[in-house]
Parts: structure tokens; sequence; C-alpha cells
């Protein structure tokens, strides 16, 4: 078998599974459920897909130690896309004629999850994209696909609203790499902000690579805005903000349209009071007992708090799990018939998980403000603003092609 097209490759799945069998979580050694895994272990997305495989393992052990999912092993074979779109429809097209996996899955690259997404429903393969916004990969018609993270232009929407309520007429800057999910989150505010009355006085796009923003952000301060949006690609992220900061421009006026974990600690201290906007947080009002359990065996086993890549990812598999034991087996077109009708919930936050006939989710975003930093280990926020809205409330697909 070839495999010379990705970097990485881990089966931790098959290994647990072996220790299962003697340790009696299996009889025997039936035949494991397979489902390829493609994610950014490498490249300028490797951040959120090594925090993603940190999350999908974890739930993924825990389904196998309580027997597996219709008495066999759960295995989710692991390839790196590098961040790289043809890598990655490389590895799926591998792992659905060499491996015969039931789906796939794994994209937190909203590029990269395009080329799965084209693949996948040309194939009549289920995908589940744990982290992956961008709207088109639930645009309608799509019938293999099914997104868990709300679509990114709605994230504009809700930065709109959030903004709205903090300051009316606020004057708000945007900077953002040239990438999908950028794309998408600020066409979503771009929309909103008159219907908000917010006025935006900049309005910068970086190309991909870009790695200095010192005269955009010279011109974004003499532009003197009330809020700036900043959104970059990678560590550029890091850059734009810190470039921002060592001008003069106050953390509280710095809104990052997502924050990770690992995003926070790059950010660092000198970015104590921006705000981020994210899908879990340890800092939530409104974790269950469950989601408090996650966030401490998560912190015992990594060392810090997850954050929503890795309890999207955490989600995945259970998502997995329910949608194989409603279809009764491992057949592609009743899994995928299983996943369009489930009905549950996160149980680290209760937020429910359906998905609507083009395999959108709910919407809805926090927004929280970072109150310290601890070097790479911990941090702490405070929820600032909830809100859900209905995906209808504006023309996602329109905004975003």
């Amino acid at each position: 078998m070839n495999r010379q097209f990705v970097s990485t490759n881990f089966k931790w799945a098959v290994a647990a599974s072996m220790a299962l069998c003697t340790a009696g979580g299996f009889a025997q050694s039936p035949k494991p459920i397979k489902v390829g895994f493609v994610t950014e272990l490498t490249g300028p997305w490797a951040f959120f897909g090594t925090s993603c495989v940190a999350g999908l393992k974890m739930a993924t052990d825990e389904i196998n130690k309580a027997g597996g999912v219709l008495k066999r092993p759960l295995e989710f074979i692991i390839q790196d896309n590098q961040t790289n779109s043809s890598q990655a429809l490389a590895a799926a097209r591998n792992l659905d004629i060499n491996d015969k996996v039931v789906a796939l899955s794994g994209p937190t690259s909203s590029d990269v999850a395009l080329a799965l997404y084209g693949y996948a429903e040309q194939q009549k393969i289920p995908l589940l994209v744990p982290v992956a916004a961008f709207p088109q990969l639930t645009k309608p018609g799509t019938r293999y696909t099914f997104r868990i993270e709300p679509d990114a232009a709605g994230w504009g929407y809700a930065i709109a609203k959030f903004l709205e309520q903090r300051k009316p007429g606020a004057k708000v800057a945007l900077m953002h790499s040239d990438a999908a999910l950028m794309r998408a989150i600020m066409a979503g505010f771009r929309y909103q902000a008159p219907k908000s009355k917010l006025s935006i006085v900049s309005d910068i796009l970086f190309p991909q690579g870009s790695s200095d923003a010192t005269v955009q952000a010279a011109q974004v301060k003499a532009a003197n805005p009330d809020y700036v949006i900043v959104s970059g690609a990678g560590a550029f992220d890091n850059v734009l903000t810190n470039q921002l900061l060592d001008l003069g421009i106050k953390p509280e006026q710095i809104i990052h349209p997502y924050g990770m974990t690992t995003q926070v600690f790059g950010w660092g201290s000198r970015s104590v009071g921006s705000i981020y906007g994210t899908f879990f947080d340890h800092g939530m009002d409104s974790l269950t007992p469950e989601g408090k359990d996650f966030i401490s065996r998560f912190e015992s086993s990594a060392g810090r708090p997850p954050s929503y890549v890795e309890n999207f990812c955490y989600t995945t598999p259970y998502i997995f799990k329910q949608a194989l034991e409603a279809a009764g087996s491992d057949d592609r077109e009743k899994l995928r018939n299983a996943i369009s009708q489930i009905n549950t919930k996160e149980t680290t936050s209760g937020v429910p998980i359906n998905f609507d006939k083009n395999g959108a989710r709910k919407e809805y975003m926090y927004f929280m403000d970072i109150q310290s930093v601890e070097g790479k280990r911990t941090y702490k926020s405070k929820q600032r603003f909830y809100i859900e809205w209905d995906p209808e409330v504006i023309p996602v697909y329109e905004l975003v092609k």
C-alpha cells in the first residue's frame, strides 16, 4: 500500500483495540469499523489539526474501552494532509479505495475541507467535518457532508451583533488573510454592519503566506477605529495582533473572530482584555458536569485546557457511534441516513446536535474576554456575550461562493 503522499500516519486505535482484547474489552479481535481522518498535522493549520487529534483520541479510547460500536472497535485512520488540498484529496482517495473506510472526517481548514467535500459528494461517502466552517460545505443540495461547526458567515453576523450592543455606532477596521474561512467571516460582518449601524473604516486583505503587516497596521491605526477585527492564518495571526499592540491599539479594541487555547497562548499576556469568539471554552457559564469533567481530564493529559476544537473533535466519535448504532451496520448509505436524522446534544455543553437537510447545524456563538494568560499552561476567560440566530437571518450562500 503506497502512503508516500502523507508525512504522518497514525493507527493508535488499532493498538488500543489489541490492548482491549487482552484486557477483556473484546472477547476476540473483531474487525474494526474504520473512519478516515484526514487532518492538518503539518503546515499553517497544524495547530488546529494536532489539537483536534487530541480530542478525537480521548473520545475514541473511551468508546473502545466501553466495548466499541456494534461490538467492534472504532478505528480512526489518521493521515496528515499538510494543510494542502491536493494532499487531502489523495489521502481521501487512498482511504476510500485501499482502506475501505465507512466515512471520512478530520479537516479543520475550510480550504482543505472543500477538497474532501467534492470527493465525498461524488463518491457518496459520509463526511463529518468537525472544525471547518466555510458555508459552501453545506450548500443547498449537499447530501453526504455534515458540518459540526456553525458556518463562518454567521460568525461575522454574530460579531456585528456583539459590537452593536457593546458600542452603538462603532467604527471598525478589518484585517484578515485570504483564506476561505476568513473571507466568509468578513462577508457576514460586512453584510450585517450597516444594519447594526457600524461603519467599516478600513478593510485590509492579506495574501496567503503573508508574514508582516507593519504598513497595514499603521494604516489601521491612522483610521482611528474603535475596534479591529483580526483574523490571520496560522502564525500570522500572532504577527497581526502584536504589531497592532506595538502601535498602541489597546487589547480592548481587538476582536478575534475565534480563539482556541494555543492561539490565546500565542497572543500572550499583552492581549489581556481582548475578545475572541468560540463554541466551547473552560470559562463559559453553561458547562455541564460532563463538560467540566472533560476539561479536567484533558488538562491532566495535555497540560492545558481544551478549546472548541478539541471539544468538536471529542464529540465527533460519539456522533459516529450513535449514528452507526442507529444504522445497525457500517453500510455507508445507512450511516449517511442515520447522521442526517441524529438528534442529540454535546455532553460537554448541552448544545443540540442535529443537521438540516443540507448538513448544517444550529447557529450559536460565545464571546469571551481574556482576563489572564499564564505562559503556555493556562489562561482565564470570562463570558461576555452569547447569541443564537436563525440561519436564514443572512443570505449565507449568496454572500460566500
